[in-house]
This record gives structure tokens, sequence and C-alpha cells, in this order.
């Protein structure tokens, strides 16, 4: 791994945290999980990579991730200009409210999507997750996201929800308040859940997130 590295960063001194490159530090974590995947390939399907095709994934995806990050940075500081409640709000006494996130890498990957629903003392109500095609942009995903959401709601005939029906309301929602949404999502293609599936309350991973907006809610 390290001389994957050190080729990398085009340098021929020897690897440590003074004259590594920084964006190959931050790869490391990606070429452990790649390493470990490509470990469990060999073991179970016996298909072996080369180590040059590895290291150059383990880049790929670590510098995708940077990017990405960068724009959520970007998107909570845009959040807070507008005022927007850092932490999950609960909807008013009759009315459920919709937790919604769609996790776009680029125009080649699927796109995660996640929506939950809770009441107004936080309790969760239903939750599922889906992976859709590829979008060509994040707004683009989003919208397939949200199309996929409404279609959902109408079927569960949530008539306070779903668009055509009684009621609707959309919110600008900062990361910090939708933190469970995001995650559901992310797992899609962060930990390979490509099997999309809906289920009575929230996903038991979560538990303690879940409880934690319910004390917010309560206190």
């Amino acid at each position: 791994m390290a001389r994957g590295v050190r080729s990398h960063c085009g340098s021929r001194m020897p690897y440590s945290p003074r004259n590594a490159c920084r964006s190959d530090v931050r790869a490391i974590p990606w070429m452990l999980w790649t390493i470990w995947k490509n470990r469990n390939s060999l073991l179970y399907a016996e298909v072996q990579e080369f180590t040059s095709m590895l290291v150059h994934r383990a880049l790929e995806e670590s510098t995708l991730w940077n990017e990405l990050n960068k724009v959520e940075q970007r998107d909570n500081q845009i959040s807070n200009d507008l005022g927007v409640p850092g932490k999950w709000v609960p909807p008013a006494p009759g009315l459920v409210k919709c937790n919604v996130h769609a996790n776009w890498r680029n125009d080649r990957y699927l796109t995660g999507g996640a929506w939950i629903t809770k009441y107004h003392r936080g309790d969760v109500g239903v939750h599922a997750r889906n992976a859709l095609i590829p979008s060509p942009d994040r707004l683009s995903a989003e919208m397939n996201c949200l199309l996929w959401v409404l279609r959902s709601l109408r079927d569960l005939r949530l008539e306070t929800i779903s668009i055509g029906f009684a009621v609707i309301a959309f919110e600008v929602e900062s990361r910090g308040s939708n933190k469970v949404a995001t995650e559901i999502a992310k797992s899609v293609l962060r930990d390979g859940r490509l099997q999309s599936y809906l289920a009575l309350g929230g996903p038991s991973w979560l538990h303690d997130l879940i409880q934690t907006e319910v004390a917010l809610v309560d206190s």
C-alpha cells in the first residue's frame, strides 16, 4: 500500500505523515476498506484484482467523498444563513412529518434514497430505503427521490402528507435536523444495501439517534 501511495504522490521519499500527500492520507480508510473487500472476493469468489487497481479505486472514492463533504459543509452554511433549525422540529399535532434524503455521488452511481415519518411527539411511523437509478445531477436525483417518496406515501394512504390529498407541506431541513433520513440514504451506497424495503418504526441501528430526537421533543 505504501508503494502505491508513494507512486501516486510522485515522490521517492519514505512514506511518513510529514511527506505524504494530504489526499492520500485521507484515502487510507478507503484503501483499508478496499483491501478488506478484495480479501473477501479472494476467499469466497476466488477473484483477485491488481494492487494498482485497488489503490486507484480507493483514491478515486476518497477524492469523491471529500468533494461531496465540501458540498455538505457549504449546504450547512446556507442552512445557517437562512435560519433553518439545526435540530429536528416536530410537526403540529395531527400531522405527520416525513424526512427525506437523496444520497447522490455522480451520474454513474445509483442514488441512495430514504424517508422516515414521525409524529408530533417524535415517535416513528414507518421508514423506507431504496437504490434509485443514476441521475445526471444532484437536483435530478433529489426530484426522483421525492417522486418515489410521494408515491410510497400515497400507496400507504397517509392523507396528511401525500400530494393530491388533504394537506402537504414542504420544509427546508438542515443537515442536523435530517440526520435519520440522511444516514439511511447513505447506507445504500456506503454499505452496499441495494435491496429496497419498507418497515414499521425506525431502523434498529439508528435507535439511539431516534431516541435523542424524541428526548428533544419532550424537553
